[in-house]
This record gives structure tokens, C-alpha cells and sequence, in this order.
């Protein structure tokens, strides 16, 4: 019960920050991929700028309810997103795992990140976050 409480207030929370997040985007000169549409659940392989696949960092994606999915990288990092049908795209948030032998780059374990996550229409995903005094991309294809 308590984590379907946590869930609740993330979700809560993302809401509150989508209609910022998304005019914020419109600002910008050289705005990010356009959504196709839902993420399609299964496993990913993280890839370059370029398109080449790095083999040990996969991504999972999970449908979580028909509107929410559950993101996790393989090197300790999680993101749990709601899917705005009006853009075709998720936004939720991203956290490095605190524990476990997995943890994030330079210890920072408690920057929270808000993302947006779209599904392009070659299947890539494109996920983009900021948090206070980071921000990060992350492109994956689908695994082989």
C-alpha cells in the first residue's frame, strides 16, 4: 500500500510540472523528437549519438497500468512515467538507485530528475531529464 501511496504522489507531482515542462520545451531552438506515440514494453539496449548499441547497459520497460510505464536501466537507475496523449509522449521522474552495488555517477544518489520520454517513430527511445544541477540523454533501441 505505501509504495501505490508513493506511486500516487509522483504521479501527482509530474502532473503539476508537465504543463511548465512541455511550454519550456516549445522555447527552445533545436526542440526534441517528436512522440510517435505509447512505449512499447519490453527490453532496449542503450545506444550512442550515432546508433551503436552498448550491450551492458540494457533497459526494461514496463507497462505498469495502460498509462503509466516503469523504466529501469541496468546500471541502477529507475523512472516511472504518465503518458500525455495530446503531446504522444511520457514525463515523469528519473532517480539513481541508492542501494545496492549499483549507484549513480560521483554519488548522486538523491537528484531527482524530471523526464520526458518519447518513442520515435524508427522505435528508439529518447528520454531527457533535469534535475537542480543536472541533466542527462538517453537514447535505447529495441534489443535485438
Amino acid at each position: 500500500m505505501e509504495r501505490i501511496t508513493h506511486l500516487a504522489l509522483v504521479l501527482l507531482c509530474a502532473a503539476g510540472v508537465a504543463a511548465f515542462a512541455v511550454a519550456a520545451d516549445k522555447d527552445k531552438p533545436n526542440p526534441q523528437p517528436t512522440g510517435a506515440g505509447r512505449v512499447r514494453a519490453g527490453e532496449y539496449v542503450e545506444v550512442d549519438e550515432k546508433g551503436v548499441p552498448n550491450a551492458l547497459l540494457g533497459v526494461l520497460v514496463r507497462e505498469v497500468t495502460p498509462n503509466i510505464v516503469e523504466v529501469r536501466g541496468a546500471n541502477g537507475w529507475v523512472t516511472y512515467a504518465s503518458y500525455d496523449e495530446a503531446q504522444k509522449e511520457y514525463r515523469g521522474f528519473f532517480e539513481w538507485q541508492q542501494f545496492g552495488p549499483l549507484r549513480s555517477p560521483g554519488g548522486k544518489w538523491a537528484d531527482l530528475y524530471q523526464v520526458r520520454l518519447v518513442q520515435q517513430e524508427d522505435g528508439q527511445l529518447h528520454m531527457t531529464g533535469k534535475s537542480k544541477d543536472n541533466d542527462f540523454v538517453i537514447r535505447a533501441a529495441p534489443k535485438p
